[in-house]
């Protein structure tokens, strides 16, 4: 499967219907949810540490108005392809998003808000990263 994928989860975490417009999904998509907006959106290399991120569960095309997804609170352990080789020495840095469906993992630790995921182990795929989704509740940090 590519994309994100729950390995280990505390909680059992039930799909939704969650809202969308003009967007094609795939299983394993990660999205998010923006301050103030109804729809979810994908991710991409500018999103946040801070937005309430989900996990798409169905693929839909472009005229869906809903995706089942299962929505994370942070505390899931998951696998997710870099673009690069997955090495222990990138254990613990922040990682931007790729594309909607995978990570940058370039062995450089991202210290800016723009990082979805935190990086604590290597999988059993040559680019498989281990680690958790940076979820937040939806306000930015730098809010004056």
């Amino acid at each position: 499967m590519a994309g994100y994928q729950i390995i280990s989860d505390i909680n059992d975490r039930p799909c939704k219907q969650l809202r969308i417009s003009s967007l094609a999904v795939t299983v394993g998509d990660l999205l998010e949810r923006l301050t103030g907006a109804v729809n979810w959106t994908a991710t991409s290399a500018t999103s946040t540490s801070w937005t309430r991120k989900a996990i798409a569960m169905e693929n839909v095309a472009s005229g869906a108005t809903t995706v089942l997804a299962i929505e994370l609170d942070g505390s899931e352990t998951v696998r997710v392809p870099g673009t690069s080789t997955a090495v222990v020495t990138d254990d613990g840095d922040f990682c931007a998003a790729a594309t909607v469906a995978t990570i940058t993992n370039a062995a450089t630790n991202v210290t800016t808000d723009a990082c979805v995921f935190v990086q604590t182990g290597i999988g059993p795929g040559t680019e498989d990263c281990i680690g958790n989704v940076l979820v937040g509740n939806g306000i930015d940090n730098a809010y004056a």
